[in-house]
């Protein structure tokens, strides 16, 4: 038996979306990174299929987006229907395509992987431990050790004893999914908001065209007898799900005969219609870890919060956590922050993710009724418009601009839209010019009296500034809002400027005659170390 001791600034513990997009972004921000993963390979099927806008952006970052997301389809309505097929509910109405990419995009997850992996492998500093079962963890005031084990799947899950692998980095991140050896290892506990359902889920690639409404909009069917849905994954591929009844055991529903079944009695979908992709019966939860952090170690993704399917914001949650994380490490490692920035994570990640899981919790309540009395009662309160549709939410704590009162001021914890700019002869997504950073947009000439001072803080920081229409001054180039999407916004909130986190997330606003204290405030919650004159 032997044993390799490596070093690196973080380790991350699985290699599913969370940690997928946390291993790009710092990677690309230049830190070395460990990730650890049992499966020597990507899985290569399809799990998640909906994205919002905003992940469609996080994407972008972490790879080539467009080549990511080349076969997905835009959702326009994720009609939520009762068992004589009577809309209750759109969850997905509208497009704004506040986020350049569409509001609801349908997606093949393994392109989104094999993108985000292939900008991983142009990274020397990231490097890949799979094949690699974690086995334990320790902790000390400095650092975290993870201690590793090679895996082999076949004949059984086995983990040998042969070139074992230690690893040492200063902070650990469990993106390990719901059953989270990081969450076991570290002792932290989960409440269960008490859903617990079986559902089939069916993966099918159609062996000749199926009919239109297959691949146009995502239904639910919320019959008493038996809930059920459909949606298009991608441009080219079906999921259907059915839930299974108290007399179905999970064994006699595991099984291509069953799966064809369903299909062919709720669908009119035959055996020579689709191909079986996966057909799986999994057990939704909603369950969320009561703390997601302990000393050094950290919890991402389904490892830190389960989310039932049915707003389709688990793996979108797993990745708002990596963009979290992930500025959050890069600058306390670059020692550009004290290290208590950290704290703000589980603070500004936990009430998003809860929410979010908490509104699936209650559709999920709707699409599982199975007394027919409950069910006539929910559909009399749909009619009545007595259900409100669930709110996307926005931050409200962390750093954030805040007033006297302690509260954020104005659109402070929203998420501005992003627009397209021109610079010089190109036009191109605001995220292409600003990237991964701190971001300062501003009015014409709003920016005219900032101080020197203020011009060296947003300097350290690392403030891309961006002056629409003005000199090019202060950024170096002359940037154009070509669809005027900030200049709307800037309007709509009532400022001269905002200062946009690399999350895109807003931390706040200000005219043009409070850019000083704008610039103060972003350094003071930041808590930055970096010595900068006044």
């Amino acid at each position: 038996m032997s044993s390799q001791k490596k070093e690196f600034d973080v380790i991350v513990v699985g290699y599913g979306p969370t940690g997928l997009v946390l291993a790009s972004l710092l990677g690309q921000l230049g830190h070395r990174v460990a990730v650890v993963e049992r499966w020597p390979n990507l899985y290569g099927k399809p799990r998640l299929t909906h994205i919002d806008g905003e992940t469609a952006r996080l994407i972008s970052l972490c790879a080539d987006g467009d080549h990511a997301l080349r076969e997905s389809w835009t959702t326009p309505h994720y009609h939520w229907r009762n068992g004589k097929g009577q809309l209750l509910i759109d969850v997905a109405a509208g497009n704004t395509k506040k986020m350049l990419w569409d509001d609801h995009l349908s997606v093949h997850q393994p392109h989104i992987e094999e993108a985000i992996h292939e900008r991983i492998g142009t990274l020397p500093n990231v490097r890949l431990f799979r094949g690699f079962l974690a086995t334990a963890i320790e902790q000390d005031p400095k650092s975290v050790t993870l201690h590793c084990k090679p895996w082999t799947k076949e004949p059984h899950a086995t983990a040998t004893d042969a070139d074992n692998v230690t690893l040492v980095a200063r902070y650990l991140v469990g993106a390990d999914g719901a059953n989270s050896f990081v969450r076991e290892a570290t002792g932290i506990a989960r409440h269960d908001f008490g859903f617990n359902e079986r559902w089939l889920c069916v993966d099918t690639e159609p062996l000749r065209p199926l009919p239109a409404q297959f691949d146009e909009c995502a239904v639910q069917i919320c019959d008493p007898r038996r809930g059920y849905m459909f949606m298009p994954i991608g441009k080219t591929r079906q999921r259907f799900e059915f839930a299974l009844l108290p007399s179905e055991t999970t064994e006699q529903m595991s099984t291509p005969d069953a799966a064809y079944a369903l299909l062919e009695r709720y669908h009119g979908i035959a055996r020579d219609d689709v191909r079986l992709i996966r057909h799986l019966v999994y057990t939704f939860e909603c369950r969320l870890a009561k703390t997601w952090k302990v000393k050094r170690v950290f919890l991402a993704g389904d490892a830190a919060h389960t989310n039932p399917p049915y707003l389709g914001q688990g793996a979108c949650s797993g990745m708002r956590d990596g963009a979290n994380l992930a500025w959050k490490f890069d600058r306390v490692l670059r020692g550009a922050a004290d290290e208590t920035l950290l704290d703000s994570y589980e603070e500004e990640r936990k009430p998003h993710a809860q929410k979010l899981m908490l509104d699936s919790r209650s559709l999920g309540l709707v699409a599982n009724t199975a007394n027919p009395v409950k069910a006539a009662v929910r559909d009399l309160l749909f009619k009545l418009k007595l259900t409100p549709k669930p709110q996307f939410p926005i931050l409200s704590t962390g750093v954030l601009l805040r007033g006297g009162n302690g509260k954020p001021v104005g659109a402070a914890g929203a998420v501005p839209p992003q627009g397209r700019l021109g610079i010089g002869d190109k036009v191109m997504r605001f995220d292409e010019h600003v990237g991964f950073r701190f971001s300062l947009v501003a009015r014409a000439g709003a920016l005219d009296g900032l101080t020197p001072g203020s011009r060296r803080r947003l300097d350290a920081l690392g403030v891309r500034v961006v002056e629409l229409g003005g000199s090019a001054a202060l950024s170096g180039q002359q940037v154009q809002d070509v669809d005027g999407v900030y200049g709307r916004y800037l309007k709509e909130i009532g400022a001269d400027m905002v200062v946009i986190r690399p999350d895109f997330v807003q931390f706040g606003s200000a005219m043009a005659t409070d850019v000083d204290a704008l610039v103060s405030a972003l350094q003071a919650q930041l808590e930055s170390a970096v010595d900068v004159p006044a």
